[in-house]
């Protein structure tokens, strides 16, 4: 019972490890030997460093006391809603989209519960998903795949300039859709007010983690190495708060590993090698759209990115990727999860909001990169 109750939590983890052992199986071992170790490892590394900084704010009780404070003072329907969405957007932007949405969504279900607005939870929390998949774009470690490319900054000789000019059209597109959407919710007076009564805590360690996030940033910069921040990182919160080291989610790292093996494996199989050939040489962007509906878009940067020279059309194409189906991002997923657990949750009603936000942003994000990147 209990490997069936681990299965169902980690599916994720569960599939991802069954492909890259099932890869294995498929080229030679020298082969599996050859793989960019170095490469995946400092990705992990960096991944690593903000999951332990989150958990150490959140121990600090700093995430919910910004969100409480954001929402206070809202009065209508339409400022409430606001906050609610673009809430996740900014705080995706430094701790990643999937950190956003664990933060804020279930925040999102009490404060509509309690403002008597449950009818718009559906429409929120998949506004707020899109809201933190866009806001993600901007930073290199918004996101799994933004890291995985900006990592390859010196293969392909590309700036943090040249990064951010290619998504702020699409953030900037991606943002006004967003906008546009949640101001066709109906403009009604608030009877409720938020109270704020979380107090924050560990407040001299809170600043200790404040600088261990630009210590970060700058590892991500490729300003310091990724292992002297590694032990770094890890002298000061296991004497400053070891507790968090119980608190951070492993398993996005172990799935990020062993889709990298499963890439690799499958990009050496000669059919498979060409076939994806072709498919980039033509339109990487698209073909990294598409692949990402069937896959998700963390593992579609990692297989299809050795394909191509064109960083950004893989770059855009994965972000873009993230809209489509539920499975195309493993945010959407993580939403979809805590929307299950209200008792009165209505898969066929999210589902029908969810593909037709999804399929807007689509026919939107898709010829916006077409036109400015």
């Amino acid at each position: 019972m209990q490997v069936a109750e681990f299965v169902k939590k980690e599916y994720l983890l569960v599939i991802s490890a069954f492909l890259a052992l099932f890869s294995l199986f498929l080229v030679p071992f020298d082969t599996v030997l050859s793989y960019d170790y170095l490469r995946i490892t400092k990705t992990i590394a960096v991944l690593f460093f903000f999951l332990l900084i989150v958990a150490g704010l959140k121990e600090c009780n700093a995430l919910k006391m910004l969100a409480e404070r954001s929402l206070k003072n809202m009065k209508t329907t339409t400022t409430l809603c606001l906050a609610l969405i673009f809430l996740p957007f900014f705080c995706a932007m430094l701790f990643s989209n999937d950190v956003a949405l664990l933060t804020f969504v279930p925040l999102a279900i009490t404060v509509l519960r309690m403002a008597g607005m449950t009818r718009l939870m559906i429409v929120v929390v998949i506004l707020q998903t899109v809201a933190a998949n866009v806001g993600s774009y901007l930073t290199p470690f918004g996101n799994p795949h933004n890291l995985y490319i900006y990592n390859l900054s010196e293969t392909y000789g590309f700036t943090v300039i040249d990064y951010e000019m290619a998504l702020i059209p699409i953030v900037a597109v991606g943002s006004a859709v967003i906008l546009a959407i949640t101001l066709l919710i109906k403009h009604e007076p608030l009877d409720y007010k938020l109270e704020q009564n979380t107090e924050l805590e560990h407040k001299r360690a809170l600043m200790v983690i404040c600088a261990m996030f630009v210590l970060a940033i700058a590892t991500v910069l490729n300003v310091i190495p990724f292992y002297i921040t590694l032990a770094i990182m890890l002298v000061v919160f296991l004497a400053m708060m070891p507790q968090v080291f119980g608190k951070i989610d492993y398993s996005i790292l172990f799935i990020f590993f062993f889709l990298f093996v499963f890439a690799n494996g499958i990009t050496n199989i000669e059919s498979i090698h060409q076939t994806l050939r072709d498919l980039m040489s033509d339109d990487p962007m698209l073909t990294t759209v598409l692949v990402s509906q069937f896959t998700s878009n963390v593992p579609s940067t990692i297989l299809l990115q050795p394909f191509t020279d064109d960083w950004a059309a893989v770059l855009v194409g994965a972000d873009i990727g993230g809209f489509g189906t539920p499975i195309a991002s493993m945010a959407s997923i993580i939403t979809l999860k805590l929307y299950l657990r209200e008792e009165d949750a209505s898969v066929k009603s999210y589902l029908k909001v969810f593909f037709l936000i999804n399929i807007l942003m689509l026919a939107v994000l898709i010829p916006a990169y077409y036109l400015f990147v």
